[in-house]
């Protein structure tokens, strides 16, 4: 009699994937394996695959659900969930295990707000620019004046756990910071009534909220008008949270200086559709990095490690 068959740990996109979380899964007598979402589109089925581990390369939709007969649980090391087809996933009764909402751990993991920084000064300094000027063999400083970030007035919109950690930076870096957050109360930074009264005194803005129903295109085409002249706009949140159309044209008008972004809203269909990606084709002032904000080694184990802790 044959025995009984191991269920399958299948791991989409297994890049670097952390050794210690390998051997956890094998603690829990399951069968880790790894394939690519090239691998998965071309097969018909996987029948004895209990969990599916994913990161954010792929929308994962109906189309590859099906293919999935015996899942019972969907893995993302995420907080975002715009990868995913929540409703078809709740329809097939699979568990999305996720890290929304896992604040404690969260809170030991600081690879976005310093990414968020990063790209900062990168903006605020014409980082990208001076070095492929130089990489050209040029020598001029005068091209690449930028400005110093002390006393200039940050602000945050959202003051959850990235939020909050950037808001630490720039305090140390002497900036003022201020935020608007309906949800949040913190006597430590200056609280603005409304988003467009922290639009319209901030010298450096950055998104720190979650993507949902209520804060697509929170910056939009009305609200971008009462952005601070010469301000610069920074968002490693999801690409959708604000207007891109509306974004491009008040950089090329001038009313702002810089943009650096994280996401676009078209990273997981064409890049090539994002009006920001467009427009950095001709416009200097325009930094995109690819969704790279979480995306740290020691981070990336961290999350794996722990996620496994979340399934009983």
């Amino acid at each position: 009699m044959a025995g009984k068959q191991i269920m399958k740990v299948l791991n989409a996109e297994p890049l670097n994937y952390s050794k210690k979380a390998i051997l956890l899964w094998k603690k829990k007598g399951l069968e880790y394996i790894e394939t690519s979402w090239d691998d998965i589109e071309k097969k018909i089925i996987f029948k004895d695959v209990l969990i599916l581990i994913i990161r954010l390369n792929r929308y994962v939709d109906k189309v590859i659900l099906d293919k999935f007969p015996n899942l019972k649980f969907l893995i993302s090391a995420t907080t975002g969930h715009d990868h995913i087809d929540l409703e078809y996933l709740k329809l097939i009764d699979v568990n999305l295990i996720s890290l929304r909402g896992e604040d404690k751990f969260l809170k030991t993991i600081p690879s976005t707000a310093e990414h968020t920084w990063a790209l900062l000064l990168a903006l605020i300094r014409k980082i990208p620019q001076a070095n492929e000027h130089v990489k050209s063999g040029n020598w001029n400083r005068d091209l690449f004046k930028g400005f110093q970030l002390k006393d200039k007035t940050l602000g945050i919109i959202g003051l959850g756990r990235t939020g909050l950690k950037v808001a630490k930076y720039a305090k140390v870096f002497d900036m003022e910071v201020k935020y608007f957050d309906p949800f949040v109360e913190n006597t430590d930074f200056f609280k603005c009534k409304n988003l467009q009264e922290l639009l319209a005194i901030s010298d450096v803005i950055t998104i720190h909220i979650h993507l949902n129903e209520y804060t697509i295109n929170y910056i939009n085409k009305k609200n971008v008008n009462f952005i601070k002249k010469g301000a610069l706009l920074i968002n490693t949140s999801r690409g959708n949270i604000w207007n891109e159309e509306a974004l491009v044209r008040v950089l090329k008008n001038k009313q702002i200086s810089g943009i650096a972004v994280d996401v676009l809203s078209t990273e997981l269909e064409n890049i090539k559709r994002s009006p920001l990606w467009e427009a950095q084709q001709s416009e200097e002032n325009i930094i995109i990095t690819p969704h790279i904000g979480g995306a740290t080694y020691d981070a990336m184990w961290a999350c794996e490690e722990f996620i496994i802790s979340l399934i009983n």
